[in-house]
C-alpha cells in the first residue's frame, strides 16, 4: 500500500512539473536558444490600413491676354454640377470654378495645347503614376489621409510684401490687408454613402503674418505648435464626391478676379502672367478589409 502511494506521488509530480514547462513555453513565447528546432514561430506583423490619397497636380497655362477665354473649351470636358448651384455660384463670383472631369483624356489633351514648356510631361505622367514633387504650385504632391483629419494644399507659395486680398460674400465683400500671404486649402476627407466612395471637403485659407507659437493639444499630450496667423474663408466650403480614380478639376473664370486670381494666378520667372489649373485626383480608396 505504501509502495502504490509512494509511485502515485511520483506520476503527480511529474504531471505538474511538465505541465507547468509546456505553460511556459506557450504563454511567453520563449524556447530554448540552444534549440533552433524548438524556436516558437514569430508572430505575424498587423497590417497597417491604407489610407484615403489624393494626388494633386499643378499645371501652369501662359496668360494670354489676347486670348481670355482660353481656359473655357476646357470645361466641356467637365461636370461643374457635381456641386450645389448655390455654391458654384458663391465659387464663380470669387474668380473660382470647381468641376468632375467626364472625358478625362479630351481635357488632359487640351491643357497639353495650353500648358507652359515648365510643366512638360506633367500632364502625360497625370494618369499613369503617382510621383511626388517636392515643390507646392507646380509639378504633384500626393497627400495620405485619413477620415476626419485636416491637411493642407497650398496651391502658391507666399507673396513677399503686403496685399490686399478681397472676398466676394453675403452681405457685402471684405477686403483685408495681409502680410507674406500663402493661399492654400485646408482638406478634410469623410466617409461616403458607399465604402468605396469618399467625400473631401475643401476650405480656402489664406496664412499671414509672423510665425506664433502656440500649445496644441493632441495624442494625450501637449505640444508645441509654430504656424502663421490664418484667415479660413468658410463661405466658400466645397466639397467632391467621388471613388478611387475620379479626377476633379480647379481652375479660374474667364473674368479674372478676385480670390480665384489672387490663389491661382501670378508669374513666372519672365514676368509673364500665368495662370494655375489644380488636378485633383482620388488616387487610392481603401477596401473595408485593408481598413481593419
Amino acid at each position: 500500500m505504501a509502495l502504490n502511494v509512494f509511485w502515485l506521488c511520483l506520476l503527480v509530480t511529474t504531471g505538474v512539473l511538465v505541465s507547468t514547462g509546456v505553460g511556459c513555453t506557450s504563454v511567453n513565447g520563449w524556447s530554448d536558444r540552444g534549440d533552433e528546432n524548438n524556436a516558437a514561430p514569430d508572430l505575424p506583423l498587423r497590417k497597417i490600413a491604407r489610407n484615403i490619397e489624393l494626388d494633386a497636380r499643378f499645371v501652369q497655362i501662359q496668360f494670354d491676354p489676347n486670348d481670355p477665354d482660353q481656359l473655357q473649351s476646357l470645361w466641356q470636358w467637365v461636370d461643374e454640377t457635381v456641386l450645389p448651384s448655390a455654391t458654384r455660384t458663391v465659387l464663380q463670383q470669387n474668380g473660382m470654378r470647381i468641376g468632375k472631369a467626364i472625358q478625362t483624356d479630351r481635357m488632359t489633351q487640351k491643357l497639353e495645347t495650353l500648358k507652359t514648356k515648365e510643366t512638360t510631361d506633367v500632364v502625360e505622367q497625370f494618369l499613369a503614376s503617382a510621383a511626388v514633387s517636392s515643390h507646392q504650385s507646380e509639378g504633384s504632391r500626393l497627400i495620405p489621409m485619413r477620415i476626419g483629419k485636416r491637411y493642407e494644399l497650398p496651391v502658391r507659395l507666399p507673396i513677399e510684401g503686403d496685399h490686399v486680398v478681397m472676398v466676394n460674400q453675403t452681405p457685402q465683400p471684405v477686403g483685408r490687408t495681409l502680410r507674406d500671404p500663402q493661399f492654400l486649402f485646408a482638406v478634410t476627407p469623410q466617409n461616403g454613402d458607399s465604402s468605396a466612395e469618399v467625400r473631401i471637403r475643401f476650405r480656402p485659407e489664406i496664412q499671414h503674418g509672423e510665425m506664433r507659437q502656440d500649445w496644441v493639444k493632441g495624442d494625450g499630450a501637449l505640444r508645441i505648435d509654430v504656424r502663421r496667423q490664418s484667415w479660413s474663408l468658410d463661405s466658400l466650403d466645397f466639397e467632391i464626391r467621388g471613388h478611387e480614380g475620379d479626377v476633379f478639376v480647379i481652375a479660374e473664370t474667364a473674368d479674372r478676379k478676385g480670390l480665384g486670381k489672387e490663389m491661382l494666378g501670378g508669374k513666372n520667372v519672365d514676368q509673364m502672367e500665368q495662370q494655375t489649373v489644380v488636378l485633383l485626383k482620388i488616387a487610392n480608396v481603401p477596401t473595408p478589409a485593408e481598413r481593419l
